[in-house]
């Protein structure tokens, strides 16, 4: 008798419990998605009335006219198609491969002028391409830098076919434009076969421009290095955080042999003045940089929304959704998702669209790069705080989709800085052509040499600058601690960070004489 009555108390309070606990799911889930979708809308809200939008195709460039696209020329045209889902495949595949033959193996002599005023002695180069084979060069008698610059041609011709186009092809983008390429519904899955091999190219043309400074060669160094930047300013077209990477790489293999034909004094005035046309943008990474966080606003929503909508059954399970997700099938997939609310995939959405708007795109828009680094800090640290799912859910997506950005925006303060160091010393070397001497301040090259002295993007001041004993001068910027060090540059060493690290304690500068 005490055991039945036992057993019916048990299952009563059992029952109770359970159904308590059932409630209290149903109570979270109508929670979650009231209070979701409210938040979402408000999120939407912020998004339109700052003009920005999700409509990832909106963001696209428009394609040059094939004629004036230098990416266009045929060993380059359509090297960013995909055949058949297979990167290997076609015309394109074969042109990639191609491209691919442009990488040494090796470690190449290296590329410290800008950095740190460093020169290469060229006959390094020599040394490397003959122990690399990459060229065929003989040992003795030891090969003319004009010797090399012939090898290369004739070993690599795309190199000097790319290069004798920049003059009559101004503009650059892959083909075929991102308008034409059809584009998987799942954004992130884009595939972005060109972004490698370019990369080599870029460091074939950055070698071919030091073989024709050593040469002698300036209009030669001029087209090479200009094709570089182009094809830099192509890649940071695209909206794409990896796309934006890519184009900071190649415009630092452009700088190098910039830096190298500026300290020789290399280039004819036409040569400088088709140089500083080419970087008279100093908004440029700014722009680049907007554009990639609103592809990457924009690819995050598209995946968020495509699995809400595949987790409410208005839309089926794919095979590269169902692959993004898991390796259990479809079917599992789906099963795991329907058990996801509403309201959680509307938080989710919301909390990457609030850090991407407040902390990356409008510090970007209102202030530029530095507020841009300074507020991806705190959304680090908001993550960070945030890491424990059970007591943050809706900082889960955010904190898998939403990239390194203090990295990234310390990337992108040292190109800027560097692309206005660029253009101002390009300036610098017109005003010595034709007066012999450097100025005393910067301020005597406006407006016949550059319409403003480019700033500082640091702290937005006029950049540094001095004449030295040497008789040339050092240009700088102060760099991520905001702290004038009248052009010191601390040397990355196991004490110093390097220069791109925001723990750096130093300043950027633009010199000809070697730092020690």
């Amino acid at each position: 008798m005490l055991r039945r009555l036992f057993s019916k108390r048990t299952a009563r309070v059992l029952l109770w419990l359970f159904i308590s606990l059932l409630t209290l799911v149903v109570l979270l889930h109508v929670w979650t998605n009231w209070s979701g979708a409210r938040r979402w809308a408000a999120a939407r809200v912020l998004v339109e009335n700052e003009g920005e939008t999700f409509d990832f195709h909106s963001l696209l460039p428009q394609t040059p006219p094939e004629a004036q696209n230098l990416l266009a020329i045929e060993p380059l045209r359509g090297i960013a198609a995909v055949v058949e889902g297979d990167a290997s495949k076609g015309e394109p595949g074969t042109r990639r491969k191609a491209l691919e033959a442009l990488k040494w193996t090796g470690t190449a002599p290296a590329a410290q002028g800008v950095a740190s005023g460093q020169a290469t002695d060229f006959r390094d180069w020599v040394k490397f391409l003959r122990d690399s084979k990459y060229l065929d060069l003989p040992a003795t008698p030891e090969p003319t830098a004009r010797d090399v610059l012939a090898a290369l041609d004739a070993r690599h011709p795309l190199l000097k076919q790319i290069s004798d186009a920049v003059p009559t092809r101004p503009l650059a983008m892959f083909t075929p434009g991102l308008h034409e390429r059809p584009l998987p519904e799942l954004l992130l899955s884009m595939p972005l076969p060109h972004y490698t091999a370019v990369q080599g190219q870029g460091r074939a043309l950055g070698l071919r421009a030091r073989a024709a400074l050593a040469a002698g060669d300036s209009a030669e160094a001029t087209r090479s290095i200009l094709a570089v930047h182009l094809m830099a300013q192509a890649c940071e077209q695209e909206p794409l955080l990896i796309s934006f990477l890519v184009g900071h790489s190649l415009e630092t293999l452009a700088l190098e042999p910039l830096w190298q034909g500026l300290k020789d004094r290399s280039f004819t005035p036409e040569d400088l003045q088709r140089l500083q046309s080419a970087f008279s943008s100093p908004d440029q990474t700014t722009r680049a940089m907007l554009q990639a966080m609103r592809g990457e606003m924009a690819a995050g929503y598209n995946a968020l929304d495509l699995l809400q909508q595949t987790a409410s059954g208005r839309r089926a399970m794919d095979e590269m959704l169902s692959g993004a997700l898991s390796a259990s099938g479809r079917s599992t997939s789906r099963a795991l998702l329907r058990l996801v609310p509403g309201g959680l995939f509307d938080h989710w959405k919301s909390v990457l669209v609030e850090l991407e708007m407040q902390q990356l795109i409008l510090p970007l828009k209102q202030d530029g790069l530095h507020a841009a680094l300074t507020a991806s800090e705190k959304m680090m640290e908001a993550l960070k705080q945030r890491s424990n799912v059970l007591r943050h859910p809706d900082y889960l997506v955010a904190r898998l989709l939403l990239p390194s950005v203090t990295q990234v925006s310390c990337n992108a303060l040292l190109i800027d800085a560097r692309r206005r160091q660029a253009l101002t010393a390009l300036a610098l070397e017109r005003f010595f052509v034709k007066n012999a001497r450097y100025p005393a301040a910067l301020a005597e090259l406006a407006p016949d040499y550059l319409p403003a002295i480019p700033t500082d993007p640091c702290d937005s001041q006029p950049l540094r600058y001095r004449t030295t004993p040497a008789g040339r001068y050092a240009l700088w910027s102060i760099a991520f601690d905001g702290k004038d060090d009248s052009g010191k540059v601390t040397p990355d060493s196991k004490t110093s960070p390097k220069l791109s690290k925001r723990e750096y304690k130093g300043d950027w500068t633009w010199t000809y004489d070697p730092v020690k």
